[in-house]
């Protein structure tokens, strides 16, 4: 329908014949304008979420780019710094693991370039090396385990068989520390000492490799399963007393830089087939640092039972804290029993406690004396070392004598001319002297109680009852003194370490 001109227009078509209206010559619908509004909404929306997915996806992929070239340049410059320490091989490489040169060291730079500043004795050994000695670490050859980790028993390739102690990751040092440690233990040399004979650090695990002392510990001879088949005589007491003592007084008096064990114990003395004793586990090792009692602060670390009053108070750790450790160690061979025993009656459960107020008379002994030594034992030596112990374990520290002090005690409570083995000229010399030359830790069995600090610090006058080498306090008199024309004679006739001999200055008599 058309308009006129002038008139109105027609009426609007009815809502259902627009579409039918509106339309082209190929009968295609034609839709007004914004019919189409929600339409171009919606693929606005698809737009956006597509843009969004696709940048996600390009983020990611620069991510993991980013990733792998930072990935590809730690990877060269750890393979520039495992060639940098791989010079070529030596023509003699019989003795394996005992050049650094001889292998790579799969470690971080920083560990690298401490370990080729290296400068100790002690071998480097390869993580496949351990492997091998140990079958891959497998439980069946773990033979011990402490307070810094576990040990294993391994065979190296040239059949030594060694003690392989694997170090607990959050109990380690710095890598510097750690190598200026193992310098340090590398340089302790003596009988009485476990030798430390490699490391090994790669792949985040430290080893330390010792020698294998095989007859097992003291622990385990006096506490152990079979405590009552494999019985400890007096005797085999006194050798490892005696050993165990100077392996201390080395490194308390005889050592560069001198050493506090911190952790000395009973499952720390190894002991082997003729029960010659080595001091072992210094993981807890520390330097001592100045003179006589001067301290080192730190925490405190050790074994109930074992560890001094003052440390355990005030966490300063001295050269006399291993005498007292010793002293217990002392009572345990006195009395079989263990430094803590929670299974004793009331009163009985620490040692130091229950044994000292039976330290000081015949009665006392004979009834902390380990019962599984028999009645035959001599009273006397075990006076004379009870007396020691009780002195070791004082609770001031000035009461407590040095470890050079109580190896000359129990030299001559031993009489060590003859039954450690030493030189023919001072066993005879020893026997001429034990008429004038005494332990400051005697006791009179005929006269009761008699020690005191004035053991220790006075002189006395003994004479020999019998053929055994017993003695008889019969005069005191004052501080002991050693002139330098018999203290040279001395050292020329024994072969202990010079803090021994320094300690006979403390047990000489001087004369009327």
């Amino acid at each position: 329908m058309f308009n006129t001109p002038g008139l109105p227009s027609s009426p609007p078509s009815a809502p259902g014949n627009l579409n039918n209206s509106l339309s082209n010559g190929n009968d295609q619908r034609l839709h007004p304008l914004a019919a189409d509004i929600g339409n171009h909404r919606e693929t606005k929306g698809r737009g956006i979420i597509v843009i969004i997915v696709l940048s996600s996806i390009f983020a990611l992929i620069l991510c993991a780019g980013a990733a792998l070239v930072i990935y590809f340049k730690l990877r060269n410059r750890h393979h520039l710094t495992e060639a940098s320490l791989t010079p070529e091989k030596p023509a003699d490489s019989a003795i394996a693991g005992s050049r650094l040169e001889s292998r790579p060291i799969s470690a971080s730079p920083s560990f690298s370039s401490s370990i080729v500043a290296y400068k100790g004795s002690a071998k480097i050994f390869s993580l496949v090396e351990m492997d091998r000695a140990t079958q891959r670490f497998d439980e069946s050859r773990i033979i011990g385990e402490g307070g810094f980790g576990r040990v294993y028993e391994g065979i190296l390739e040239d059949g030594e068989r060694v003690a392989v102690k694997v170090l607990k990751r959050d109990d380690q040092q710095g890598t510097r520390e750690f190598l200026a440690e193992v310098e340090m233990l590398s340089r302790l040399h003596h009988r009485n000492l476990v030798k430390l004979i490699g490391i090994c650090s790669e792949e985040h695990m430290r080893c330390l490799v010792y020698e294998l002392v095989p007859n097992g510990s003291l622990e385990f001879h006096l506490h152990g399963s079979d405590k009552d088949t494999a019985l400890l005589d007096w005797d085999a007491r006194l050798k490892i007393a005696l050993g165990a003592a100077r392996g201390l007084a080395y490194l308390h008096e005889d050592s560069s830089p001198r050493v506090i064990h911190r952790d000395f114990k009973s499952s720390n003395i190894l002991l082997e087939h003729d029960f010659t004793p080595k001091v072992s586990d210094f993981g807890l090792a520390r330097t001592a640092i100045g003179e006589g009692n001067e301290h080192i602060s730190t925490r405190v670390m050790g074994t109930f039972g074992y560890v001094a009053p003052e440390y355990a108070m005030t966490g300063h750790l001295l050269v006399k804290s291993d005498v007292y450790s010793y002293g217990v160690v002392l009572l345990e061979l006195l009395t079989g029993r263990k430094p803590v025993d929670m299974s004793r009656p009331p009163g009985q459960e620490n040692l130091v406690t229950w044994a000292c107020p039976f330290l000081t008379n015949r009665d006392g002994l004979e009834t902390l004396i380990d019962a599984s030594l028999g009645s035959s034992i001599p009273l006397d030596s075990i006076a004379k070392v009870a007396a020691i112990a009780s002195m070791c374990v004082q609770p001031e520290v000035d009461q407590r004598p040095f470890m050079g002090e109580v190896v000359q005690a129990l030299k001559l409570v031993c009489k060590e001319g003859s039954e450690f083995n030493e030189s023919t000229s001072f066993s005879q010399d020893l026997h001429v002297q034990d008429a004038e030359i005494v332990s400051r830790a005697s006791l009179d069995m005929d006269a009761g109680p008699m020690l005191s600090t004035e053991q220790f610090t006075a002189s006395a006058r003994y004479d020999t009852l019998d053929a055994s080498g017993s003695f008889r306090r019969y005069s005191s008199s004052g501080p002991l003194k050693v002139g330098r024309t018999e203290h040279n004679r001395e050292r020329g006739l024994s072969t202990g370490s010079s803090s021994e001999h320094c300690g006979l200055q403390r047990f000489r008599m001087d004369s009327e």
